[in-house]
């Protein structure tokens, strides 16, 4: 069983989860729900481990049972943090004011009822049998879900970010047009640093537009990973993050010389 995987995998994400604040206890509350679920789940696992050992090196029905109470505990543990994690993947979504991924939700139902079907009374290989159902869904269905919602929360943050820049950048051309239509300014040279910030903020477009089309082959059956195409698909927006801080520059500079050069 790839428990130990699975564990780094979701480990990896922990970015995503918001900053603590006051206004977001939604998302906040799913965060910490991740965490607290991730404790009982590595716990469980450790137990797991130890169990294992000790059935292994010594193969008596006593030490059987124990070893098939801890796997269920962990195997419960497991689905559990898996529909806790996506659901603050979810909440983020929506914090970020981005759409989840039609997948989403039924990923999430289909954890929680897949952990349902684990009894007190199966045996240890009905176990192994349902952690290769958990196993295979993540790998066929979840991860997939999972970097398509990650590269959501990434491409709505940046997109955030450009349009309240858009909106400044609107807000100022606004007031140098009306002082130059009242005769308070010229336009030389704030058309030329116009058009150096309409490059900056195209250039921010053509990155989200090759970063969908990257993200896009996490559909394309193909052969490729879900987490390579996540971080091929990711590349562009780390030369976002400094056209961002690039237009903001221009942006404050322009503002800052224009109100300088008011009667």
């Amino acid at each position: 069983m790839k428990k130990a995987a699975l564990l780094i995998t979701l480990l990896g994400f922990l970015v995503v989860a918001p900053k603590a604040r006051a206004q977001d206890f939604d998302s906040e509350k799913a965060y910490q729900d991740y965490v607290y679920n991730l404790g009982i789940y590595r716990d469980t696992y450790s137990d797991y481990e130890k169990a294992k050992e000790f059935y292994l090196k010594n193969k008596t029905l006593t030490l059987k049972e124990e070893a098939r109470k801890k796997t269920l505990a962990m195997l419960a543990s497991r689905d559990e943090l898996e529909r806790v994690y996506l659901s603050a993947i979810r909440m983020r979504l929506l914090e970020t004011k981005v759409p989840a991924p039609d997948k989403l939700d039924s990923e999430i139902e289909w954890y929680k009822t897949h952990r349902q079907s684990y009894k007190d009374s199966d045996p240890l290989e009905d176990l192994f049998g349902k952690s290769k159902e958990s196993e295979a869904r993540y790998k066929t269905d979840t991860s997939v879900v999972i970097y398509n919602s990650l590269f959501g929360i990434t491409l709505g943050e940046v997109g955030n970010l450009r349009v309240e820049q858009e909106n400044i950048h609107k807000s100022i051309r606004e007031k140098l047009d009306k002082n130059i239509a009242e005769g308070k300014l010229k336009i030389d040279p704030f058309n030329r640093w116009l058009t150096d910030i309409d490059l900056v903020i195209q250039n921010l477009k053509d990155n989200d537009e090759k970063a969908k089309k990257g993200i896009a082959k996490l559909y394309e059956g193909s052969y490729i990973s879900p987490l390579s195409v996540y971080n091929s698909a990711v590349k562009p927006f780390v030369s976002s993050t400094t056209l961002l801080t690039e237009l903001n520059s221009f942006l404050t500079e322009f503002l800052t010389s224009l109100n300088n050069q008011l009667p």
